[in-house]
C-alpha cells in the first residue's frame, strides 16, 4: 500500500512539473481569468445563451497573444520607449508559445470542454508534457536574445606581449669616451 501511494505521489509531482513548465509561457493574468470563466460557464449560459465551454475555451486561446501584447506595451512604456515596436521585433515566439501552452493547459482544467473521462485526461497529460517539453526545446532556437550592450574583450591572460620599441636612429655616431684613437 505504501508503495502505491509512493507511485501516486510520483506521478502527481510530474505532472505538476509538467504543468508548470507548461504555465511558465501563459502570463498568468491568462490562467487566473481563465480558471474563473470555466468556472463560471454554466452560470453565464443562463444570462447568454451563446457562451459555452467552447467559445471561452477558443476565446481565452485568441486572448492569449493579445494579453501577451498588451503586457508587452506596457512594459516598454514604463521603460520610457515607445510602446510597440515594429512588426518585426514583436516577441513572436513568445506570443507562439504562450498560446500553444494555453491550449494544452486548458484541457488538463476540469471542465473543459474537450477531455471527458479518465482517458481523455491520461491524453491531455500525455500532450502536456510532449508540448513542454517541445516549447522547452524550441526556446533557444526561435527565441530572440535581448540586445545586450557590448561588452569589453577579455583580458588576455599571462603577461603581455612585449611590443617592439620604435627608437629613431641616431643621428651622429657614437663616440667612446676618451675620443676616437
Amino acid at each position: 500500500m505504501n508503495r502505491a501511494l509512493g507511485e501516486v505521489s510520483i506521478q502527481n509531482n510530474q505532472v505538476t512539473i509538467t504543468l508548470n513548465a507548461l504555465v511558465k509561457y501563459i502570463p498568468t493574468e491568462i490562467v487566473t481569468l481563465y480558471v474563473a470563466a470555466a468556472s463560471a460557464t454554466p452560470s453565464l449560459r443562463v444570462a447568454i445563451p451563446v457562451v459555452d465551454g467552447k467559445l471561452v475555451y477558443w476565446g481565452f486561446a485568441a486572448l492569449t497573444p493579445v494579453l501577451l501584447i498588451l503586457m508587452y506595451a506596457s512594459k516598454r512604456a514604463s521603460d520610457g520607449i515607445p510602446p510597440l515596436p515594429k512588426a518585426k521585433e514583436l516577441p513572436w515566439w513568445k506570443m507562439s508559445a504562450a498560446t500553444v501552452a494555453f491550449l494544452v493547459w486548458a484541457l488538463a482544467v476540469p471542465g473543459n470542454p474537450y477531455v471527458l473521462g479518465d482517458s481523455g485526461a491520461v491524453i491531455a497529460g500525455f500532450g502536456a508534457i510532449i508540448i513542454s517539453t517541445l516549447l522547452t526545446l524550441l526556446e533557444p532556437i526561435f527565441e530572440r536574445p535581448a540586445a545586450a550592450s557590448p561588452q569589453p574583450l577579455p583580458a588576455p591572460s599571462g603577461p603581455a606581449p612585449s611590443l617592439p620599441q620604435n627608437n629613431p636612429p641616431p643621428t651622429s655616431p657614437t663616440i667612446p669616451p676618451g675620443g676616437a684613437g
